[in-house]
């Protein structure tokens, strides 16, 4: 079990990392508010930058690890 939480602690460090290194694309934190991105107007997956679709598998394997975190505790 230890084994795995060094694993989901490293995704989570990485999936930080990739949401900070990730260029501005709205002005003066228009993003905050709901402000259109340039990542909301594109919904084909191959058409995002490549730190942009890092950031999804990252986010996916954060989340599934959570969950597996989840079912196997409880």
């Amino acid at each position: 079990m230890e084994g795995w939480m060094v694993v989901q602690i490293v995704v989570c460090v990485a999936l930080i990392l990739a949401v900070i290194l990730q260029p501005r694309k709205a002005g003066l934190g228009g993003g905050i508010f709901g402000g259109m991105t340039r990542a909301d107007r594109s919904s084909k997956f191959r058409n995002l930058p490549v730190l942009s679709k890092l950031t999804v598998i990252l986010g996916a394997a954060f989340l599934l690890l959570s969950l597996l975190f989840s079912f196997l505790v409880a």
